[in-house]
């Protein structure tokens, strides 16, 4: 019978009592070598928000609604109107005659959440251009 002869393996040791020294210098070495940044604030604290001293209701034989869809189509009392460009004016016309027709008017504006701001604004620059300065900006209450 043969004799098999198992073959010895060689182990090679890495010594390791020195590895937590090493790994303790370096997070020593990072932490003194680092430079802390403060960093900007680009947002505004809750707590300096406006907030409304008072609810007022405003009576509804003196107000207009305009209403600007997502879609940026506009709503004035749930009619139609557009802002095509500066010969083409359809919103300040008709805020003109409604101004014309009650001095006391208040124009109530409100937009859909996911409308563009530029939608918005042109909306506005035409409640400036009739003279329609009185206007209240309607939010809905936050569902919780």
């Amino acid at each position: 019978m043969a004799k098999i002869k198992k073959e010895r393996q060689n182990y090679t040791n890495i010594p390791t009592s020195s590895m937590s020294d090493i790994a303790f210098l370096l997070l020593l070495f990072f932490m003194v070598s680092t430079v802390f940044v403060q960093e900007k604030q680009f947002w505004v604290e809750r707590e300096a928000w406006p907030l409304a001293e008072s609810i007022e209701r405003i009576p509804r034989n003196h107000t207009t609604t305009i209403y600007v869809m997502r879609d940026e189509t506009i709503l004035i009392d749930d009619i139609p109107t557009r802002i095509d460009t500066e010969e083409d004016v359809f919103v300040s016309d008709t805020l003109i005659k409604k101004r014309n027709d009650d001095p006391d008017l208040v124009v109530c504006f409100r937009t859909h959440r996911e409308t563009k701001y530029g939608a918005m604004s042109d909306v506005m620059r035409q409640l400036q251009a009739a003279n329609t300065l009185l206007v209240a900006f309607e939010t809905q209450r936050r569902q919780q």
